[in-house]
């Protein structure tokens, strides 16, 4: 083999640089919009869901102490197969760019990588007809749930805003910044709330802007000036194409979640990382990979609503 296609140590180290330095300048974008803790060990409980509980009258003079407890349960994020990508070079040339931070060996296996942070932050994946759909975990899939993560809870129905045949309204919008804040979320300075939508939704809101007359002025201007949806009604917006439908029978209804960032929990095993080395099973070629452990849980289900949109067909 040609010296040039030799990995050494400076090589590894420059090949994780590259890489450290494409995720830190291309961000998933729920990275500022969810709680990220590192983590460590087979499974980590997040949450103890303690819930409601009534008062009970005393008795006057009475020595009997109030007996009532109150149904707890326990949230848990688990370690998960690894969201990776990566491939071998073949050429001198190929792997003599392979360390430059702009190159696709970088570019392109560190995004690849940060999508899958993503999907897996919103709880959905790619279905075979190109649509995402709902699957485990993170905000909108199955949270691990109970003294140990066996049992799946999905997202109750109550968290949901029917589509009435309607895209993304203002009157949609009002009902899940209503529900949230009066389940006391959104409430505090430090726990902002998020919407992810699709460009379809943008153009929703953009339609919003362009009928709301003074009521929202400021939020009419802004839209219109820079044809991005800025914040309306105190929820921040995160737009893209990977926002899931409800199912492959209802693939025209698109679900937006709104959520409250302190309630969402990504834990971090390892944050996305590249290595490079030779494989001595082909050939020796160098081989770059670049991957990540993470997972995503609700801490509490109030934390989420989803609004349904119906989308043109």
């Amino acid at each position: 083999m040609p010296q040039e296609m030799l990995v050494e140590q400076h090589h590894k180290i420059q090949y994780a640089a590259s890489v450290q330095m494409v995720a830190q300048q291309t961000k998933n974008p729920l990275d500022g919009a969810v709680n990220e803790i590192p983590a460590s060990g087979e499974a980590m409980a997040v949450s103890d869901l303690i819930g409601e509980a009534e008062y009970q009258r005393g008795e006057q003079h009475s020595r009997r102490n109030p007996e009532n407890p109150i149904g707890k349960t326990r949230r848990w994020v688990v370690f998960q197969d690894p969201i990776e990508s990566g491939q071998y070079i073949e050429k001198e040339e190929k792997f003599k760019t392979a360390m430059d931070p702009t190159s696709n060996y970088v570019t392109a296996h560190t995004n690849a990588v940060r999508r899958g942070k993503m999907d897996l932050i919103l709880g959905v994946s790619k279905g075979d007809d190109g649509n995402f759909y709902v699957t485990e975990g993170g905000i909108l899939g199955r949270a691990r749930e109970g003294k140990t993560p066996g049992v799946a809870t999905p997202l109750p129905s109550t968290q949901f805003i029917t589509h009435n045949s309607q895209g993304l309204t203002i009157e949609k919008l009002r009902a899940a910044r209503l529900q949230l804040k009066t389940d006391e979320f959104g409430l505090e300075d430090n726990d902002a709330l998020y919407g992810l939508i699709t460009p379809q939704q943008e153009d929703d809101l953009l339609a919003i802007a362009q009928q709301s007359g003074p009521s929202l002025n400021a939020f009419t201007i802004e839209q219109l000036k820079s044809g991005k949806a800025t914040s309306l009604l105190g929820i921040n917006w995160i737009v893209t194409n990977r926002a899931p439908m409800k199912s492959k029978t209802d693939d025209d209804i698109r679900l937006c979640p709104i959520w409250s960032k302190n309630n969402i929990i990504a834990a971090r095993w390892q944050g996305i990382e590249g290595k490079i080395w030779n494989d001595p099973h082909a050939k020796n070629l160098p081989y770059v990979l670049v991957d990540a452990y993470y997972d995503a849980v609700r801490a509490q289900d109030k934390a989420v609503i989803v609004i349904e949109c119906k989308e043109p067909t």
